[in-house]
């Protein structure tokens, strides 16, 4: 009795195409050697997709939750049928692209086309370029904060020239005793004392509450917002009782420059082509660091953008933080930390006025 032997890809050596030949070699070195081997190799992947496609249907795409059952149980059914009956592979194939080519024609303007945002997403930082090179900024925020939920709406318009940036701040305020994940803006300081701080934020529709999933699924916007340090600092320290952090970031002018005009064209851009929030891809810190311009060689393949609680070490490691000499991060980041010190509900008025206190005891020695 003969043993069993894997069956050839093509029995007839003779009729193979060039293509055929191409395909077998790039198989083989894949180590993929046999009909069956890839049919396993084909179903371990479509198997991968399977819980892709599930969040898909039941996230992605605005049908009942019936039909979105039905879907589920059909991409598992045909699944599992390939077990048995190879071809019935070739139907999982064929949801698992019909799904992901609809979710991929699913477009900001078409989703958001009626939408009406929650507050204070309304208004997003606008950008317009002058004739003399400077940027006006409209809708920057500076709310007066009771509580989180008791304020006053106010928004300002500022005008500020790019050639009079003097230093850029990396802020990470971290919510829940979370380490691992903070939330992330850009304090940018110009020579007149002004500091305007950027912050890229989901954009929440009416109704909406965020959660990690749906951010996977194209459900929420993309804002980026300008406000005072007043606003976002003291909303995240004050009501919301985070531990924001404050570093000043390691740059030459050349590179503030650079930094000013990529966040100040990221905005124009926004306002010309609407995106959406990412959890993993676009979130406050693949979209907002990546605009520095150390970026490319700094943050490749660094898992700890990612995990951005663990950004601030990251940058101090690869020196992108200005710090003492010999210091540790540890004692930075405790001299980083920003007390509460914008206007508490009874508590004196006590404004940044762009000097945080993390860096005024930096500048001190203290």
């Amino acid at each position: 009795m003969k043993p069993d032997t894997p069956t050839p890809m093509f029995k007839n050596s003779q009729m193979r195409t060039s293509a055929q030949k191409w395909l077998i070699r790039i198989l083989r070195a894949l180590g993929i050697r046999s009909l069956k081997t890839l049919f396993w190799v084909s179903f371990a992947v479509l198997a991968l997709g399977v819980p892709w496609c599930i969040g898909a249907l039941f996230h992605a795409f605005d049908i009942p939750v019936f039909v979105s059952w039905c879907g589920v149980v059909l991409l598992l059914a045909s699944l599992i049928a390939s077990m048995f009956f190879r071809r019935a592979l070739l139907g999982t194939l064929l949801i698992e692209v019909l799904l992901t080519a609809v979710f991929c024609l699913i477009s900001p303007e078409e989703r958001f086309r009626h939408t009406i945002w929650q507050m204070p997403w309304w208004y997003t930082l606008e950008v317009n370029r002058l004739d003399d090179g400077s940027y006006e900024l409209l809708n920057v925020r500076d709310f007066v904060y009771r509580s989180e939920t008791d304020y006053d709406v106010q928004y300002h318009t500022l005008t500020v020239d790019p050639e009079q940036i003097s230093s850029i701040d990396a802020v990470f305020s971290h919510w829940d005793n979370m380490e691992e994940i903070a939330h992330s803006m850009l304090g940018l300081n110009f020579a007149d004392g002004t500091t305007v701080v950027i912050s890229l934020e989901t954009r929440l529709p009416e109704g909406a509450s965020q959660n990690g999933i749906d951010g996977l699924y194209r459900r929420y916007g993309l804002a980026m917002l300008a406000g005072t340090p007043d606003d976002f600092y003291g909303l995240r320290v004050d009501h919301r009782g985070e531990t924001l952090y404050v570093y000043r970031l390691a740059m030459d002018r050349e590179d503030l420059l650079g930094t000013v005009h990529s966040i100040f064209e990221q905005a124009a851009e926004l306002q010309r082509k609407p995106q959406f929030y990412n959890t993993l891809s676009r979130n406050c810190t693949t979209g907002l660091l990546p605009m520095l311009p150390t970026a490319d060689r700094d943050l490749d393949g660094d898992i700890r953008v990612m995990l951005n609680g663990m950004a601030a070490k990251m940058l101090f490691e690869k020196d992108r933080i200005v710090h003492r000499e010999n210091e540790s991060f540890g004692s930075l980041r405790a001299r980083s930390l920003v007390p509460g010190l914008c206007c508490g509900k009874d508590a004196p008025s006590a404004r940044y006025g762009g000097e945080s206190e993390a860096r005024w005891l930096r500048e001190h020695g203290i």
